[in-house]
């Protein structure tokens, strides 16, 4: 429904400025909790194939140390998905007041 609203008034920049920033959080936070739940699993699978090799617990770590580390990394993701979120809501709400502002009121 967004996209057809927006897609009408070709002429205006808000909606098209809160479509783009929408599409961007909805990417962003798409692709952000997919990879981290994809790394989860996979640090969760090295850990389960490297104790069943015998290793113990401070090789496991030395050698999923990285993963660990990048895991981390991509945990703030989320700093940078939060303010593209708060940009979105603004600019929703500034068209939404934008639409009240110039209705026709007779």
């Amino acid at each position: 429904m967004i996209l057809v609203h927006a897609g009408i008034h070709f002429y205006t920049i808000l909606p098209w400025l809160a479509l783009i920033t929408m599409l961007i959080t909805v990417i962003s936070g798409m692709t952000g909790t997919y990879l981290l739940n994809r790394s989860h699993r996979f640090l969760a699978k090295k850990k389960k194939v490297y104790s069943q090799l015998g290793l113990s617990e401070e090789e496991i770590e030395r050698k999923i140390f990285w993963d660990a580390t990048t895991l981390d990394l991509m945990k703030k993701w989320r700093a940078v998905h939060l303010p593209i979120t708060l940009v979105f809501a603004v600019l929703c709400i500034l068209h939404i007041l934008s639409i009240f502002l110039f209705w026709n009121w007779k």
